[in-house]
């Protein structure tokens, strides 16, 4: 079997990826600081989220939602195969890290949102949304590390650095093998 690195994430996927990691740590460090800080790391994250939505529809193969977002059927098939210690590779996300992507993006929507809402004259001070911003910002920091272990069980299982792939874009592709999917 001949291997080949292969282009999978495209610059505006990991620029993003990075924007997320550095909005979210920063906001989580400025959540209690005096001045603005932490409101405008929160514009930054949204404008990043709504930035990827875009992309998630309009750009590259690989980074559109529909090329690895899978049904209820195939990501099930996909936990029973992991579960049995048989996941295949997947070039880009398997279904369990793409669902993963849609949860996290959903909940820095949700965070961000709520978060601007809390800064206007109507919502300010109002309780469900500060409580919408506070519980979805918690769910956020409890799923990362699920995400995080998910990409390196990943790595560890099929060889490969996802970390280091997400910052230069390519995965390795063996051709000729049914293990990629």
């Amino acid at each position: 079997m001949t291997a080949t690195r292969d282009k999978v994430w495209d610059a505006p996927v990991r620029v993003l990826h990075l924007c997320f990691i550095v909005g979210v740590t920063a906001a989580w460090l400025t959540r209690h600081a005096p001045g603005a800080w932490h409101e405008w790391l929160g514009y930054g994250v949204l404008l990043a989220v709504l930035l990827r939505l875009i992309w998630g529809f309009t750009g590259s193969r690989s980074a559109r939602f529909g090329s690895f977002i899978r049904g209820p059927g195939a990501t099930l098939g996909y936990v029973r195969s992991l579960l049995d210690g048989h996941a295949p590779r997947y070039r880009g996300h398997n279904p369990l890290g793409a669902w993963m992507i849609v949860a996290l993006l959903s909940l820095l929507l949700l965070i961000s949102l709520s978060g601007w809402l809390s800064t206007t004259d109507r919502y300010w001070g109002i309780a469900w949304v500060m409580n919408l911003h506070l519980y979805s910002s918690w769910a956020l920091l409890a799923l990362i590390p699920l995400h995080v272990a998910g990409a390196l069980h990943a790595s560890w299982k099929h060889g490969e650095n996802l970390v280091a792939a997400m910052l230069h874009g390519r995965k390795r592709t063996a051709l000729g093998s049914d293990e990629d999917i």
